[in-house]
């Protein structure tokens, strides 16, 4: 699996619910500085479908062991307070490995993970399914590997409607690529709506 100069070395997504989203999102803009410092190098902000206060933000990660002890210190545990997080953050760390999702704007996505049988023959299956997800209105992708069980690929796809997204996953000829490719699992999903982005640059 050849390294992709252009993305960061690593990344998470953090997931936690809030009181209120607005408030919430003020109090994160307010604080950019402070992830800058953390060696943070952008953010992409999704919200649950069934749920506009449960969050998952995709941060861009220039050091993983900086990251997690900013992850982990009472600096930040306050600052979540303060802002209305109301449940403990999930951390899902990852290498990102392919990334095309539209940064500019809120669009509908899903976050998918589910376990593969080898993750560079995954890989190269999921590159060979580009065609088919463009044909079925895929706009926006982006593939990762789980950091903590490197067999997890860890995917997002952005579409221009749920309905969109959701034919596309119960597409046969998706399924049949998603065997090809030697998936051993059920996909965990997630529908959200994803944007509030900035690369920090």
């Amino acid at each position: 699996m050849p390294d992709d100069p252009s993305l960061p070395p690593a990344a998470v997504v953090v997931r936690s619910r809030v009181a209120d989203f607005d408030i919430w999102l003020a109090a994160f803009d307010s604080h950019e500085d402070v992830r800058r410092a953390a060696g943070i190098l952008g953010h992409h902000i999704n919200r649950a479908e069934d749920d506009p206060n449960d969050v998952s933000i995709y941060l861009a990660l220039s050091d993983l062991d900086k990251a997690k002890a900013f992850s982990a210190s009472d600096d930040l545990r306050q600052r979540m307070q303060e802002a209305g997080v109301i449940s403990a953050p999930e951390f899902t760390y990852m290498t990102p490995v392919r990334e095309a999702i539209v940064w500019d704007r809120e669009l509908p996505a899903f976050m998918l993970s589910h376990s593969v049988a080898d993750f560079d023959r995954w890989l190269e299956g999921y590159d060979g399914a580009a065609d088919l997800q463009a044909s079925r209105g895929i706009v926006g992708q982006a593939a990762n590997r789980s950091l903590d069980d490197p067999s997890v690929a860890i995917v997002y796809h952005q579409a221009e409607s749920f309905d969109t997204l959701r034919a596309f996953l119960a597409d046969e000829a998706l399924k049949a690529k998603m065997q090809e490719a030697g998936v051993t699992s059920a996909p965990d999903v997630q529908f959200v709506t994803g944007g509030w982005a900035k690369r920090y640059g």
